[in-house]
């Protein structure tokens, strides 16, 4: 089974991403500034074949260098031809090869091959060019709706592909750039009335909409506002700025296909990485036209640079080692793969409980790594690298075993920058703590047969669903699902209007009221906003229907509102970082409430060690399982007490550690709580474990 399962898996769930990297240019690093003064001579050890077997040695599977900086070809040739040579010493060696695409323009260099290269570029509301960002003045961000850009950048790949040779396109800064800084070019411009025409084909639909006809003078709306920016806007209900944010989410969507498409019809076996298209506690659509779930679908794996981790000295923050669960948590109910990077032991293992894949060493070097290969590894790493390198078929093709999903609404979560934000953290976060397994889920799953996935799905204040969606939950609770509402979920449909009468009032018997709002103009001179919204709580409810239950919740008592704290993503934009993901003061309740809800919320669970967290996994060949991490400074190893929720009891069970090569052999002894119980003795800082359920006969 193990063997044939490797055999259908593509090269980098059979490898794992075990990577390192060198994607800097030496332009890049000069116009950085800052650099050593043999900045040249480290640069050139890092195309020889000395740092290849070195890589080797380390066990690095995949290098990703340099290649597409967005410099002219004439002055980028050089470096192409070197990136060319890598590859061939990389497959010489056994090594995968990868290239870096920026989407940015060196315009300086770029102007001298391609003078009309300015039409490439964003161009704001006020005609500005948007630089990359700091000090990096000489960088113009691209605009993925400039048919020139495109074709500049199929050119690229078809480059990288053929000439190089190389395995996977790393492509950096898939995303657009926040507002107020959006691209308001005639590509846009026209790219946006033919977006609205696609959704509201129409003159009825346009005018239920926008309130008259016809598209044919609308132009994309300003973000830079009057009496402030959009940071400070805690919920977007302008329609049309609502359309822009989505049709922002569209424009990198449909870029990323075309490249993802180009790309895989040269090489089939090519593997696409994406940049940008984690999970963030901020408003990702607003800031860079992220939609997770679609951009993903044409992506091979995605990389995982989470910006949410905030320093806390508050004695409930988060062990910091676990601020990237969110996109490692989606994207493996998607099966797509996941890397980060790591610096220690533990971070290490956070990837491979969670990711499957160790990542990129930082201590091996990243964008620029010189002969930092040549440091030796931090201890304990290379025990859990030649642990993974051992198991590699245990971790890549495991998927989800969870049966609770939370959804997290993509128009809510485009439309409204803090409620809905606080309180998917919060929940997610009580769930993560409690380890109680879970999967983030996005629209995708909220329909008929997705929804068969799961015994329980949890709305954390989804304000903005369909009418679709409400009728596929409802359903799905007729059905036997049980279904957690919280907060305003359901207090708009999609086309943004406050509903008057409850959507998911069918589940609730009698006259049962759930939260509500309304807008009143201000009648100051607020600096913000003309209008404020006025809320006001539901009652909280329980309710048995068809043969699924249903609960609402009308309120988290959160330790810490939105706009506590500054967070300062992209200098401007608050969120909901991780200084807010407390478990809220009614914590007790929600628990309680989901255990009602779903009684076997819990099919695997740890009897103590308030350190460990864990994922619930499903692989291939049938067998359940979990993988373990320790978090914190440890004490030696710890015997752990695990419980699995079975009829019957668990077979050929196994404890995989990174100290011992051979699997240790499980016994259980059975609870009169429905658990079978098994004792972990010497688990240090990760372990897996896996069994397998054999159904009884029946008669």
């Amino acid at each position: 089974m193990e063997k044939k399962n490797k055999e259908t898996l593509p090269w980098w769930k059979q490898n794992g991403i075990i990577m390192a990297g060198g994607w800097h240019p030496i332009t890049g690093r000069l116009r950085a500034g800052n650099q050593p003064d043999n900045v040249e001579e480290e640069y050139d050890w890092e195309y020889t074949e000395a740092h290849i077997l070195r890589l080797k040695e380390l066990g690095i599977k995949l290098l990703v260098s340099q290649f597409d900086r967005g410099l002219g070809d004439t002055d980028q040739a050089e470096d192409q031809e070197r990136a060319r040579l890598q590859a061939e010493l990389c497959h010489k060696h056994g090594l995968r090869h990868g290239t870096y695409l920026a989407n940015t323009v060196y315009f300086e260099s770029m102007l001298k091959d391609y003078p009309e290269c300015e039409d490439w570029a964003v161009v704001t509301h006020d005609g500005r060019k948007v630089h990359y960002g700091g000090e990096q003045t000489w960088r113009w961000v691209a605009c993925f709706n400039s048919p020139g850009w495109r074709e500049r950048m199929r050119r690229q790949v078809e480059r990288a592909v053929n000439y190089v040779k190389t395995d996977f396109l790393h492509f950096d800064n898939l995303a657009v750039w926040p507002e107020p800084d959006s691209c308001h070019c005639r590509y846009c411009q026209e790219a946006f009335r033919k977006f609205l025409y696609r959704r509201y084909p129409d003159p009825a639909s346009q005018k239920r909409r926008f309130g008259y006809p016809g598209f044919e003078t609308f132009r994309a709306p300003n973000f830079y506002l009057r009496f402030g920016g959009p940071w400070d806007l805690d919920q977007v209900r302008n329609p049309l700025m609502q359309e822009w944010i989505l049709f922002r989410c569209w424009t990198v969507t449909d870029y990323i296909r075309e490249m993802s498409e180009y790309a895989h019809s040269l090489n089939p076996a090519i593997c696409m990485e994406s940049n940008g298209q984690s999970v963030w506690g901020v408003n990702q659509a607003i800031l860079h036209g992220i939609d997770q779930e679609a951009q993903s679908a044409h992506v091979d794996v995605v990389c995982e640079e989470n910006p949410d981790y905030r320093p806390d000295d508050d004695p409930r923050a988060i062990p910091k080692v676990t601020h990237k669960f969110r996109g490692m948590n989606f994207y493996r109910r998607l099966g797509k793969s996941v890397y980060t990077a790591y610096g220690d032991e533990e971070t290490l293992a956070f990837n491979l409980t969670f990711a499957g894949n160790p990542g990129i060493n930082q201590h091996w070097g990243y964008a620029e790594p010189g002969r930092r290969p040549l440091n030796p590894a931090q201890p304990g790493v290379a025990e859990l690298l030649a642990h993974y390198r051992r198991h590699t078929a245990l971790y890549t093709p495991v998927r989800s075993a969870a049966r609770i999903g939370l959804w997290r609404s993509k128009l809510s979560l485009a439309f409204i920058s803090t409620g809905t934000y606080l309180s998917a953290c919060v929940l997610e976060q009580t769930l993560f703590n409690h380890r109680i397994p879970f999967s983030i889920i996005s629209d995708g799953h909220v329909n008929g047969e997705k929804l068969k996935e799961f015994d329980l799905l949890i709305l954390p204040d989804s304000q903005y669903v369909s009418q679709a969606q409400a009728a596929a939950l409802i359903e799905f609770v007729k059905k036997g699902g049980s279904l957690l509402i919280t907060e305003n979920s359901g207090l708009y449909n999609d086309e943004g209007r406050r509903r008057t009468s409850p959507v998911f009032g069918p589940l609730f018997a009698g006259d049962w009221k759930a939260g509500s709002s309304r807008s009143s103009e201000t009648w100051s001179f607020d600096p913000h906003q003309q209008f404020i919204t006025l809320g006001e709580a539901g009652q909280p409810a329980r309710a048995l229907f068809g043969r699924g239950r249903a609960a609402y919740l009308p309120k988290l008592e959160y330790v810490y509102r939105p706009r506590t704290f500054k967070s300062r993503y992209n200098v401007h934009y608050d969120g909901i970082d991780s200084r807010y993901w407390k478990e809220p003061y009614n914590a007790a309740e929600v628990l309680e409430t989901i255990q009602w809800l779903a009684p076997d919320s819990r099919p695997v669970t740890v009897y103590g060690n308030p350190e460990l967290r864990l994922d619930y996994l499903a692989w291939p060949d049938g067998r359940l399982g979990a993988a373990l991490l320790r978090c914190g400074p440890l004490a030696g190893t710890a015997e752990i007490a695990l419980g699995v929720m079975s009829a019957s009891k668990p077979a050929e069970g196994e404890c995989l550690i990174p100290e011992r090569k051979e699997p240790r052999p499980l016994t259980w002894v059975g609870r009169s709580d429905g658990y079978w119980e098994t004792r972990l003795p010497e688990i240090g800082r990760h372990a897996v474990i896996r069994w397998r359920i054999v159904q009884k006969k029946k008669g």
